[in-house]
């Protein structure tokens, strides 16, 4: 009888442990973000953070971080080179800072994509992979997938309208530490202002910055309309975010896990498309209703200023002729 019983508590344990989900065996990855909880983007990550638990069957959990809770920008991309995040949903451009990140100002060339669709498959091209994977051997770090189509970028600033290019001269203007930025508002007589995002708001209201470029979607997901009145959608970048790991988590991944994240991205940024269509058309309104004064650009004198401005870096940061090749692409008239 004593061995009966031991015998069917050995058999118990096993049954309930074979019914226990596996949080033993869960990997628990910490998602950095510098986007406020109610913005498009945080909504793209935690829908991305469900794929991943679904598609892995309870063996890859993210814990999601908004609102800078890890750090900025700058601190995520730190964060990631040291181990202390283990991904992060930014801009192709942040990885300016990594060693073999300034390549990437390609995708900031004004006027290079001729919609948002065409910026999202090109992203995903073999033109840009092989820069994500010389960033990752050069840098541990790895853009593993682009997806999540933002609004275009325009200019939105507290002094005047912005309707052709020399209503650029003298404007202080926030960017991210990416070249591509700087040379756009530098070829249109502007300062460039580097700045987090966070002290944006901030920014504007005490006078450092008169303003920033951006999309509509950021504009609405940190109220910069309290702050700035004039808005000009100039469109002259598509942007797509980007997802980032570390190089040593992704190579730690089995070819299935990484299946699971990429799958995991394009529904997360599916999310971020959808949302920015709807913020795009309905966002205006909400300007409007915060007395912020809508304007249309002389979008033809805006791409005659900018079309040599991407010169300053051709066969320096990118090998000399992708450009050329990018426009000429069939996905991209």
């Amino acid at each position: 009888m004593k061995s009966l019983r031991i015998w069917l508590a050995a058999f118990t344990a096993a049954a309930v442990l074979a019914s226990l989900p596996a949080t033993a065996q869960q990997r628990q990855l910490r998602f950095g973000s510098p986007w406020p909880g109610t913005s498009p983007f945080h909504q793209a990550i935690v829908k991305f953070a469900e794929e991943v638990e679904k598609g892995s069957k309870g063996q890859l959990k993210v814990l999601v971080f908004p609102d800078g809770q890890l750090g900025d920008i700058q601190a995520l991309i730190n964060g990631l080179q040291t181990g202390t995040v283990d991904m992060t949903y930014l801009a192709i451009g942040n990885a300016n800072v990594l060693k073999g990140g300034p390549q990437l100002n390609l995708a900031y060339v004004p006027y290079l994509f001729k919609s948002k669709a065409a910026a999202e498959e090109i992203a995903n091209g073999p033109i840009f992979q092989k820069m994500y994977d010389d960033v990752a051997s050069q840098s541990a770090v790895r853009i593993f997938a682009v997806y999540g189509q933002r609004t275009p970028r325009g200019v939105h600033n507290s002094k005047r309208a912005v309707v052709k290019p020399d209503d650029m001269k003298g404007l202080k203007i926030r960017i991210p530490p990416i070249d591509g930025m700087r040379q756009f508002v530098g070829t249109l007589g502007a300062q460039g202002v580097v700045m987090g995002l966070g002290d944006t708001y901030q920014g504007i209201s005490r006078g450092q910055v008169d303003g920033h470029e951006n999309g509509i979607d950021a504009v609405l997901s940190f109220k910069w309309y309290e702050v700035a009145k004039h808005w000009t959608e100039t469109g002259h970048m598509y942007e797509t975010a980007a997802w980032y790991m570390p190089e040593k988590l992704w190579q730690s991944l089995t070819p299935d896990q990484r299946k699971v994240m990429v799958d995991a991205a394009k529904t997360g940024g599916a999310v971020l498309s959808q949302m920015g269509e709807k913020m795009q058309k309905d966002g205006i309104e909400t300007l409007k209703a915060n007395g912020v004064t809508i304007s249309s650009p002389d979008r033809a004198a805006f791409e005659a200023a900018l079309k040599d401005a991407y010169k300053q870096s051709e066969g320096k940061l990118w090998p000399a002729g992708l450009v050329d090749q990018i426009r000429a692409l069939p996905n991209n008239r």
